[in-house]
């Protein structure tokens, strides 16, 4: 079988994990670009493949397998009905689009466009895929499997972190209220805070309406109209990807991490486990993404439940909008005046 061929739309700093992850995909890089087009030249040149100049024309035209959106800067950041044009276009032609930023980013302006109908249908899921995505690793793959017998989470708390190169923290904040959302559901009440690695005396940045280069930690509280609760910390300020999951209910807690998980019961004893396959000096993070490159370039792979792209995005709005607010927000009032536009 020849091997997939893909564009990469990066910024400089990604070029050395992407070029990584490729290879290990085993998928040919024939072309790169930037969206600053000023350095459109040196990623093509470190990366040694064609520089591509015209993103929405790769989109359109080019006789390609793959496109990886690393960085897409304000491409699709609001629901822009061109953007979507773009995807459709290369949908139709067979080619898959991926990206390590949430598309859209924003809520805002979604009413009137083609975004809208995408997003309430599924359909998004069909023309572009956020990668790499926590809920597909093996380790939680295999968690589901246990939590059949383990009985309804009660109470959770994760931390993830991913280095910045292979996603902002507003793509972490998306994964990780995918994963949330799988394990325990959607909250009632949402309260978050933030802070920016640019924070000091008497500077303390906001996130805006965009989940687009937003950098830092978030501290995520969520609570439940039946009375569950779940925390979150989330970072994409770390040098190698980490992610912590202890979860808990009737039959004991569970403590995931990179390593596997152990299933405690409430006496201690462990009653199930598992341990993922060591691979020396490659992060996790890096792995999971070529992996999940060569599920969407092949097809082959576990039948995965798609992204509720609506409820998930809400999820993540009502954050941005806690962290602002100082409040408690519902996502349930975000995807309602999201899907009402």
């Amino acid at each position: 079988m020849s091997k997939a061929r893909c564009i990469l739309w990066l910024e400089p700093d990604q070029s050395t994990t992407l070029q990584r992850v490729l290879e290990r995909a085993d998928i040919e890089l024939i072309g790169a670009g930037s969206p600053d087009s000023a350095r459109t030249g040196q990623v093509a040149s470190d990366l040694g493949c064609d520089p591509v100049d015209d993103l929405r024309h790769a989109l359109a035209s080019t006789d390609i397998d793959l496109i990886l959106l690393a960085s897409p800067a304000q491409f699709a950041d609001q629901a822009q009905d061109a953007d979507l044009d773009g995807l459709k276009a290369a949908h139709a032609r067979n080619v898959c689009i991926t990206t390590l930023e949430p598309i859209p980013a924003a809520v805002n302006g979604i009413g009137g466009t083609s975004f809208a109908e995408v997003l309430q249908n599924g359909t998004i899921n069909e023309l572009v895929y956020s990668l790499p995505m926590t809920r597909y690793a093996p380790m939680i793959d295999e968690l589901y499997a246990v939590l059949e017998t383990f009985g309804p989470i009660r109470s959770c708390t994760v931390t993830l972190g991913i280095p910045q190169v292979l996603g902002s923290l507003g793509a972490r904040l998306f994964d990780a209220m995918d994963l949330v959302r799988s394990l325990v559901g959607v909250p009632n009440i949402i309260e978050a805070g933030y802070i920016s690695p640019l924070a000091g005396r008497g500077l303390h940045p906001l996130p805006g309406q965009s989940l687009r280069d937003l950098h830092g930690e978030f501290t995520i509280n969520l609570r439940f109209s039946d009375g569950r609760c779940a925390a979150l910390l989330l970072s994409d300020q770390v040098g190698a990807s980490m992610i912590q999951i202890t979860l808990m209910s009737n039959e004991g807690s569970i403590i995931a991490n990179n390593d596997g998980f152990k299933w405690f019961n409430p006496t201690g004893e462990v009653i199930d486990s598992y341990t993922n396959p060591k691979i020396e000096d490659t992060d996790p993070a890096e792995i999971l993404l070529a992996n999940q490159l060569i599920e969407r370039c092949t097809g082959v792979g576990p039948k995965r439940v798609p992204t509720d792209y609506p409820s998930v995005l809400s999820m993540t709005h009502a954050t941005l909008l806690s962290t602002r607010t100082g409040q408690g927000e519902s996502p349930r009032a975000v995807e309602h005046l999201l899907l009402s536009m």
